[in-house]
C-alpha cells in the first residue's frame, strides 16, 4: 500500500496531529477529524472517520480500530496512523475506492495521549497514564535510569538468597537458580532504579505510581484494586475510556472491533472469562475464519485469551474492551498484539508462551532472543553488564535489553515492516461486515389502481446482519426496516420488518442466495412485497436499513 507518509519513528501527540491535519488538508474527501474530548493535559482524543461517496458514514457498516490504549504500547498508535494514511493517499486505487464508498473506517489512534507522551520522552515505562494510583509506597526500588544511558535497564547484585545466577553457556545473561543450587554466587535481578526507605528491611519491589490500567476500566467483569490491580476506582472513571464507550454507542453502525497492543505477534478473541469451549462456538468459527486470513498476511497465530495465556482461570485478569464490545454490545472484537521479537528469534509459539511463567528452563529462549536482537536491532539493543556504583546499594552491575524499543515495540529500523503487514489486514477485513444490497425491483399492477411492489434484499457480507449469536441472546441485534417513503396510500403496513439475514459465512451445503433454506438455516435473502394504491407514472421511493448492514434506497416510476 503506498502512504504518504514514513513509517521509521514513533510520534508523539504534536506530531501525530500534525500529520493528521496535514491528511486532512490534502484528502477532505476522504477524511474528518473530530476532538471526542480532553484528556487532564489539555490533549486531544481525536476520533478519524473515512468515508467516500454520497453517504452518510453512518449509513455504512462500519470497521473500528483503536489504538494506544496502553501508553507503552506505540506500535498500536503507528499502525493506526499507517491505516489512516493509506486509506486517504490510495483512495483513488481499485479496491480502497471500493471500500470506502462500501464501508466507514473508524479510527482512534492514540487513547492516552498523556501516557503516550510520558513515555516517549521519558526514560519510563507505564501501563496507561501518568496519573498516581494507587498512592506510591513508600519504601522499595523505584524504577529510574541509574546511570544516565537513556535507558531503565536491569541491575544485578550478590546475594546468598538471590534467586539468579550466571549462564555458564551465556556469561552476559542470567539463568534461573535451580532448587539444588547451593554454591554460589547468586544474584538478585531487578529493574534498574534508586531504594527509597530502609533496604535492611528486605528486597521491595515498588509498586509503579502510575498504576492505573484502562484496559480494565470496562463495565464487563470490572472487579475493584484488590481483585484486579489497574481497574480504577469504578467502571469508566476515566475520561478516555468514557469516550471509547460513548463512541461505541453512539455508533450503532460498527460491525467489528480492533484495539492495537503490543506485543507478542497473536490475535486475540473473547471470552475472556471463560473458556472458548464454553462460548457460543458460531461466534468462535469467526474469529477463527478472520483469523486464518490474520495469518495469511502477518503470520501471527490467533487464540482466544482465556484458553491460551491465563495462568490463575479464578483470578483472571477482566474489565477489558474487547470483552465489553463482545459480551456487552455483540460485536466481535480481535485485540492485536503487534510485534514477534521472542518468535523471530526462532522461539515456537508454544515454547513462547511458556516463556511468560518464569522458569529456570528459559534459558534457551534467552539466548536465541539476544542472538537475534543483536543481529537485528543494532547495538544500543542489548548493554553488557557494567559496574556500577549505586548511592544504596554499593557496587551493582547495569544491563540488559532496552525494553520498550526491542521487545515491547519494535526498534524504528523494523516499525514499517510491522505496521505494513498488520495494516493491509485491517484494510481489507472491512470487506467481512454485513451489507444490504438491492437484488431486485418490481412493481406489477394487479388491476383497478392497485400495484404490488416486490423489492429483493440480501446481505453480500462474510458476517450475518446480526454480527454474533452473543447480539442474538442479549438483545442487541436488530431487525431489517424496509419503508416506503412519503405520501403512498399503502394497503398494509409502510415499514415491513425482517429478523436477520445470513452471511456467506454461514452458508452451508445445499444452501444458496435463492433462499432456500435447510434446517432452520438462516436466508441471506429477503423479499419485502407492499400493495399500494397508485397510478402509472408515480414514483416510489423505497429504503432499507439495518444499523449493521447499511441503508439502501431504490425509487421506482410505477
Amino acid at each position: 500500500m503506498i502512504t504518504t507518509f514514513k513509517y521509521n519513528s514513533y510520534w508523539d501527540y504534536e506530531t501525530m496531529t500534525g500529520k493528521l491535519k496535514e491528511l486532512k488538508a490534502l484528502y477532505p474527501e476522504v477524511i474528518s477529524i473530530e476532538s471526542l474530548g480532553k484528556t487532564k493535559e489539555d490533549k486531544s482524543v481525536w476520533a478519524v472517520t473515512l468515508s467516500k461517496g454520497d453517504k452518510d458514514p453512518k449509513d455504512k457498516p462500519a470497521f473500528y480500530i483503536d489504538g494506544n490504549i496502553h501508553a507503552g504500547e506505540v506500535t498500536g498508535s503507528m499502525c493506526a496512523m499507517y491505516v489512516i494514511d493509506a486509506l486517504c493517499t490510495g483512495n483513488e486505487e481499485e479496491d480502497i475506492d471500493y471500500l470506502l464508498n462500501n464501508y466507514t473506517y473508524y479510527i482512534l489512534p492514540k487513547l492516552t495521549p498523556d501516557g503516550s507522551d510520558y513515555y516517549l520522552h521519558t526514560a519510563n515505562k507505564l501501563r496507561s497514564v501518568n496519573k498516581v494510583y494507587p498512592e506510591e509506597a513508600k519504601k522499595g526500588l523505584v524504577a529510574k535510569d541509574m546511570d544516565g544511558d537513556g535507558v531503565i535497564r536491569l541491575m544485578r547484585f550478590k546475594s546468598g538468597q538471590g534467586a539468579w545466577k550466571i549462564s555458564k553457556e551465556n556469561p552476559r545473561l542470567m539463568e534461573g537458580r535451580l532448587p539444588q543450587d547451593t554454591k554460589g554466587p547468586f544474584y538478585h535481578v531487578v529493574t534498574e532504579g534508586e531504594v527509597k526507605g530502609d533496604f535492611s528491611l528486605g528486597l521491595i519491589t515498588n509498586k509503579s505510581p502510575w498504576g492505573y490500567d484502562f484496559n480494565r476500566n470496562f463495565p464487563f467483569g470490572w472487579y475493584d484494586e484488590k481483585r484486579q490491580p489497574g481497574s480504577g476506582e469504578y467502571p469508566l472513571v476515566h475520561e478516555e475510556t468514557k469516550l471509547m464507550a460513548n463512541f461505541i454507542l453512539s455508533h450503532p453502525n460498527i460491525g467489528f472491533v480492533n484495539a492495537l497492543h503490543t506485543s507478542g505477534g497473536v490475535f486475540i478473541y473473547p471470552p475472556g472469562t471463560y473458556s472458548a469451549s464454553d462460548a457460543h462456538q458460531k461466534d468462535m468459527e469467526i474469529f477463527k475464519r478472520m483469523g486464518a486470513y490474520a495469518k495469511e498476511c502477518t503470520g501471527y497465530n490467533t487464540e482466544n485469551i482465556f484458553d491460551a495465556f491465563l495462568a490463575d482461570t479464578k483470578n483472571y485478569s477482566s474489565g477489558a474492551f474487547d470483552d465489553w464490545c463482545y459480551e456487552s454490545q455483540g460485536i466481535p472484537a480481535f485485540t492485536i498484539e503487534l510485534w514477534d521479537a521472542v518468535i523471530r528469534s526462532g522461539v515456537s509459539y508454544d515454547d513462547y508462551r511458556k516463556s511468560m511463567k518464569p522458569s529456570f528452563e528459559n534459558i534457551k529462549i534467552y539466548e536465541k532472543q539476544l542472538k537475534w536482537v543483536e543481529e537485528n536491532c543494532g547495538p544500543e539493543s542489548f548493554k553488557d553488564w557494567e559496574v556500577f556504583n549505586h548511592p544504596q546499594l554499593g557496587e551493582v552491575e547495569i544491563g540488559g535489553f532496552d525494553f520498550k524499543f526491542t521487545l515491547q515495540n519494535p526498534p524504528e529500523s523494523l516499525l514499517l515492516q510491522e505496521v505494513e503487514k498488520v495494516g493491509k489486514y485491517l484494510v481489507d477485513s472491512a470487506a467481512c461486515l454485513p451489507k444490504l444490497v438491492v437484488e431486485d425491483t418490481k412493481a406489477v399492477e394487479m388491476g383497478q389502481g392497485l400495484y404490488k411492489i416486490s423489492v429483493t434484499v440480501s446481505n453480500s457480507g462474510y458476517l450475518p446482519t446480526y454480527l454474533t449469536e452473543k447480539a442474538r441472546e442479549s438483545g442487541k441485534a436488530q431487525p431489517i426496516k424496509a419503508s416506503i417513503l412519503g405520501e403512498v396510500e399503502c394497503i398494509g403496513e409502510k415499514e415491513l420488518e425482517a429478523d436477520f439475514l445470513a452471511g456467506f459465512g454461514g452458508i452451508t451445503t445445499g444452501y444458496g442466495y435463492d433462499g432456500i433454506s435447510s434446517g432452520g438455516t438462516l436466508s441471506p435473502v429477503q423479499v419485502f412485497d407492499w400493495y399500494v394504491k397508485a397510478k402509472a407514472g408515480d414514483k416510489v421511493q423505497i429504503e432499507i436499513v439495518q444499523e449493521k448492514a447499511g441503508k439502501e434506497s431504490v425509487s421506482l416510476v410505477l
